[in-house]
């Protein structure tokens, strides 16, 4: 019998994660063969990382012994970060995965099910999966395009490792100031590490609040100005107009700059979907199964719409990937992916946000859309600290918070959503990390089911399986279970579990 052919348009992180998780459910190539089709020219690598690497401080060539005490400066030379790949080399050979990169795809032919090549050649499949991401929203300033539709000289986005290189490049011979256009977390997130690096830094919303998808009125205030303690400039209200090269004009003032990087924001990627006649809304239409409207189709990731909704982040785009693996390679035929919780957290040196679910509108008369249960809102803003803190409470459990600043209760507040575990009475005990309503979150008392590493969907019992098994430090533990390699936001969990561990014996 010859294998039954799995073949993956995309090589992003969830195409990573399926391929991997297919070859786990069933190691034997013989019967399952995976082949993942990347238009881009490197390995699959870890995308979440390029806003940190683009900001790669320029490293001057050393004076020789016996140059002059002044002498002329030489020019800066930057070596660009290298992308962090999620496997090392050779790993997808050893373990029988085709990763074909710089292989775009230019049709998909349903009645043969094949997909065909952009240089003509033509690969046949028994199920073909889309992860083809998403590409970057280029907003209507004036002079943004340049010649063939691509971005005029000192413009940018940031979706891939070429973007970030181009990016890099242009920052060591412009090293003035920066405009970033747009304010979600990897607007910010860029902004920050750019401002980290030396560069005056202005960010450009047309909202009235940056992460305005996410954040209050009141964390949205607090986030302002705690950015800008960072060196962080936030214009809300405000919307770009035109780019000449040197100056980036609001409809409110300008910017004098010669870089602009843009993050409004991402669209689905589904041209080969829509050409091949599948349904597609604001993305490619998957059920529970994340099979499309052909049953040999599926989609994963920031281009799939599940139950209307297209995530953009990697952690629900991970639990499709485990989930249509297990059902494709037979592992768990019943698998199925039945959306995942919202949590976001903003990655940045020196700034701490994070929101969970959807804050109501009306903080005295709202009630929780799935139950009806009225909700209850506690808030507590000490802007002068660059702390805020909201938890929206329905029927006992969170619905929805968002901090600024309080790294304490991220993950007691985190594991109370997630989980719909009932909040203790004194909510305001639980922001402030009070360790009377904090104790279940040590790492002794911890349930074994509680999510250590959201990127990886990784437990605390996981780790704890890992290091019986042997893993007995944090590279062990993070090689084998994946924990703290996706956004690192979890790597102080981890050391204190890996730190109890130790203890434990």
């Amino acid at each position: 019998m010859s294998a039954r052919r799995v073949v993956v348009v995309g090589a992003g992180m969830a195409a990573a994660r399926l391929a991997e998780e297919l070859r786990v459910g069933e190691p034997d190539p013989e019967r399952l063969s995976v082949t993942v089709l990347g238009a881009e020219a490197e390995e699959p690598y870890n995308r979440i990382m390029l806003s940190h690497a683009v900001a790669a401080r320029p490293v001057a060539a050393p004076a020789a012994p016996d140059a002059p005490a002044v002498a002329p400066a030489a020019p800066a030379a930057v070596a660009p970060a290298p992308v962090s790949r999620l496997k090392p080399v050779g790993w997808w050979e050893r373990h029988h995965i085709t990763v074909r990169t710089s292989t775009p795809v230019a049709a998909i032919d349903r009645a043969c099910r094949e997909v065909e090549l952009a240089d003509g050649e033509r690969i046949g499949y028994d199920h073909l999966v889309l992860a083809t991401g998403a590409a970057p929203r280029i907003p209507p300033v004036d002079g943004i395009r340049g010649p063939g539709r691509g971005l005029a000289p000192g413009a940018f986005t940031l979706r891939d490792a070429a973007g970030q290189r181009e990016l890099t490049a242009h920052l060591a011979a412009h090293p003035g100031p920066v405009a970033v256009v747009g304010a979600g977390f990897i607007g910010l997130e860029i902004a920050c590490a750019l401002a980290g690096a030396g560069h005056d830094v202005v960010v450009v919303h047309p909202r009235d609040r940056p992460m305005n998808g996410c954040l209050d009125a009141g964390a949205g205030a607090v986030l302002v100005r705690a950015l800008a303690a960072l060196g962080v400039r936030v214009l809300t209200g405000v919307r770009a107009t035109r780019w000449d090269g040197v100056t980036l004009t609001l409809d409110d003032g300008e910017v004098r700059c010669r870089t602009v990087v843009l993050t409004a924001g991402s669209a689905p990627r589904t041209d080969l979907a829509r050409d091949a006649g599948l349904e597609v809304g604001h993305g490619v239409v998957v059920d529970d199964e994340l099979t499309t409207s052909d049953p040999a189709i599926s989609a994963i990731g920031d281009c799939a719409q599940h139950r209307g909704v297209v995530s953009g982040l990697v952690a629900p785009a991970w639990d499709q990937a485990v989930a249509l693996a297990a059902r494709l390679s037979g592992a768990d035929p019943q698998a199925r992916y039945l959306g995942g919780a919202e949590v976001t957290r903003l990655k940045a040196h020196g700034l701490d946000v994070v929101a969970l679910g959807s804050l109501a509108t009306d903080v005295y008369g709202s009630r929780c859309p799935d139950t009806g249960a009225p909700i209850e809102v506690t808030t507590l803003s000490e802007p002068a600290r660059g702390r805020y803190a909201r938890v929206d409470v329905a029927g006992g459990r969170v619905v929805g918070a968002a901090l600024v600043g309080h790294p304490e209760p991220v993950g007691t507040l985190t594991q109370l959503f997630e989980n719909a575990l009932p909040v203790p009475d004194d909510v305001v005990s639980v922001v402030l990390g009070r360790a009377e309503a904090v104790a279940a979150q040590t790492p002794s008392t911890m349930p074994a089911a509680a999510v250590v590493c959201r990127c990886n969907g990784v437990s605390k019992g996981d780790l704890v399986a890992a290091w019986a098994d042997g893993a007995r430090d944090n590279d062990a533990l993070a090689q084998r279970t994946r924990a703290g390699t996706g956004c690192g936001g979890c790597s102080s969990a981890v050391d204190g579990i890996c730190g109890w561990l130790q203890e434990a014996g």
